[in-house]
């Protein structure tokens, strides 16, 4: 292969793994994606609420800071390479803003709705207007999502992969994450929460993890199936019941070897209290 185009292959990966907005990181927030429909409970009390669903997971945060200007997003791959977390369903809620209805919210629309797809703010009345106010910029390792001047709260939809989720959440505070149903994260061996939950309760059958303070830059939570639960409790009980079987069937063997040895008169002891004679040649 030429000299130069190694060359430039190289420098391309270089670029990719950095922090230069690259084609690295624009998958991670298309347009069709930004605008995709999504339903958030925006009425939370938590600073974080989380939900998982079977193939993805929903993100409500809480912004309380009027003058914080961005966001930052992003996961890790298996080797721990930082990468901008792929957004879906961009969405913000202003709150005890000034200028705009609280309840109003900026998100991301298709061409009809604004210039260019681009955001729009809806009122609670339904009209909409294009506004800059939110914006998203992705780099060779962030999803970087610029934030309206106003308290609020922020909402995006995420992809996940198997029964693992570790989130590094843009916020501290107090957090409630909610399992997808017919899961659970209550034993050890099967499940994992880093840092350790707080509480937990169970809302319309499914199991909601509670934090009182999250100030971390990863949450880790591991969860199993309830039906995982039921094929280790059965293996389990196979396990115990083998290991009894051959317990019982050692004991056996050594009772049976103890009576030929008996009977073969080895290894008896004889109290030279007990009144008898030794054998003969014994005494």
């Amino acid at each position: 292969m030429d000299r130069r185009l190694l060359a430039a292959v190289a420098v391309a990966v270089l670029l990719g793994l950095s922090g230069c907005s690259t084609p690295f990181g624009d998958d991670a927030a298309s347009p069709e994606a930004l605008s995709a429909d999504a339903d958030y409970d925006f009425d939370t009390d938590r600073d974080a609420s989380i939900t998982v669903n079977e193939d993805n997971y929903t993100a409500v945060y809480a912004i309380s800071d009027p003058d914080r200007e961005t966001v930052e997003l992003y996961t890790t791959d298996s080797l721990t390479v930082e990468q901008p977390l792929a957004v879906r369903g961009l969405q913000f809620r202003y709150a005890n803003a000034s200028r705009v209805p609280n309840g109003t919210i900026v998100r991301y629309t298709d061409a009809d709705d604004a210039d260019d797809g681009g955001a729009a703010r809806v009122y609670p009345n339904g009209t909409t207007e294009s506004t800059d106010a939110l914006t998203v910029e992705t780099t060779g390792d962030r999803t970087i999502v610029g934030l309206p001047e106003a308290a609020g709260t922020l909402a995006f939809t995420a992809p996940k992969d198997g029964k693992e989720l570790a989130v590094r959440p843009p916020v501290n505070g107090s957090f409630e994450l909610a399992l997808p149903p017919e899961t659970d994260a209550a034993l050890p061996l099967l499940s994992q929460t880093r840092p350790s939950n707080d509480d937990r309760r169970t809302v319309d059958g499914r199991v909601h993890l509670l934090w009182e303070e999250v100030d971390t830059s990863v949450l880790v939570v591991r969860w199993y199936l309830n039906r995982d639960l039921l094929l280790f409790g059965g293996l389990a009980a196979v396990g115990v019941a083998v290991g009894l079987a051959g317990a019982g069937y050692y004991y056996l063997q050594l009772r049976r070897a103890r009576r030929r040895r008996e009977a073969e008169g080895m290894d008896v002891d004889y109290d030279d209290d007990d009144g008898r004679d030794p054998p003969p040649g014994m005494g």
